[in-house]
C-alpha cells in the first residue's frame, strides 16, 4: 500500500471512530410543537395537538408513535438553516415498524410512500426497544444523512417489556393494567412535555455517495478540534483522503 493510501486508510479509522464518540449537534432541546415542512414552495405549519390523536376502539387517544416521529421530525428541522423541512428532498429510513409513521409523513403530511422505508433488520412492531426509536433523514439533493435518535430518558423503566407482553396477549390482566394506568400516560408525558430536554439526540453521520466518496462531515477529535474529510473508494477495501477541513464552532 502506498503512503498516500496508507495514510488515507488511517484518516478514515481515525475519523470513522471518532466521528461516533462526536457531541450531537442542533436541537437536542424541543422548545414549541411546531413543525414547517416545504412542498411545490409552498410552506405549510403542523402542530403535534393536530395530528397526534388516533381513536381506536371508539376511544380517542394519544398516538405514541406519531409523537416520537413527530419530534424526530423537529430535531430533522432544526438541521436546516431556516428550520424548514424540504419535503420531497428528504428520504427518511426508521427502525420504529408501526404504522405511527406511515399516518404521519405519508398520510398526515404528504410524503410519497417511496421516500417512507424501514432499516434493514428492524424487528416485528410488537418487540421494538429504545434502540428502534431512531431515524436516518437522508437529504436527496446533497446526499446528507442525520442521525436522530430517542435516548433512554424518553420511555419509563420497563416500558418496552410490558408493551411487548401487551402486544403479544402474553401480558397479565395486571401487567396490561400496569402498562395502560402507569408506564403508557408516562411516555405520553415525556413526549409532549416542553420544553424536551435531552430526550433526543441528532447529528449528521457519515455517508457514502453515488461516486463512492465517503463524506464524514463532522469528525471531532481528542484534542478538541473537528473536522469534516472525504474519503475516495479505492475498490479494494481501501479509502485514499482527499479532503480535510477544520470545522470552527460558531
Amino acid at each position: 500500500m502506498s503512503k498516500k493510501m496508507m495514510k488515507g486508510w488511517i484518516a478514515l479509522s481515525i475519523l470513522a471512530v471518532a466521528v461516533y464518540m462526536a457531541p450531537s449537534v442542533h436541537g437536542e432541546t424541543i422548545t414549541g410543537n411546531q413543525i414547517r415542512v416545504k412542498a411545490n414552495d409552498v410552506i405549510t405549519t403542523y402542530d403535534l395537538d393536530q395530528v397526534k390523536t388516533e381513536v381506536e376502539d371508539g376511544k380517542t387517544k394519544v398516538c405514541i408513535c406519531r409523537c416520537l416521529c413527530f419530534r424526530a421530525l423537529q430535531l430533522l428541522a432544526a438541521q436546516f438553516s431556516d428550520g424548514v423541512v424540504p419535503r420531497d428532498d428528504i428520504n427518511i429510513f426508521t427502525g420504529w415498524t408501526t404504522r405511527g409513521a406511515e399516518e404521519l409523513f405519508v398520510d398526515a403530511m404528504g410524503w410519497s410512500p417511496s421516500d417512507l422505508a424501514f432499516v434493514t433488520g428492524a424487528k416485528g412492531p410488537y418487540y421494538l426497544t429504545i434502540g428502534d426509536a431512531v431515524f436516518f433523514f437522508v437529504q436527496k439533493s446533497t446526499g446528507m444523512v442525520w442521525k436522530v435518535k430517542a435516548n433512554e430518558t424518553l420511555y419509563p423503566k420497563e416500558f418496552f417489556t410490558y408493551r411487548t407482553l401487551v402486544k403479544t396477549g402474553e401480558a397479565t390482566d395486571e401487567q396490561k393494567s400496569f402498562f395502560q394506568s402507569a408506564l403508557r400516560p408516562q411516555a405520553v408525558v415525556n413526549l409532549e412535555f416542553l420544553p424536551s430536554i435531552d430526550k433526543f439526540s441528532a447529528r449528521a453521520i457519515p455517508y457514502l455517495d453515488e461516486n463512492g466518496i465517503l463524506h464524514i462531515p463532522d469528525a471531532f477529535v481528542s484534542d478538541g478540534s473537528a473536522y469534516g474529510a472525504e474519503l475516495e473508494d479505492e475498490g479494494d477495501g481501501t479509502f485514499l483522503l482527499r479532503q480535510v477541513t477544520p470545522i470552527h464552532g460558531e
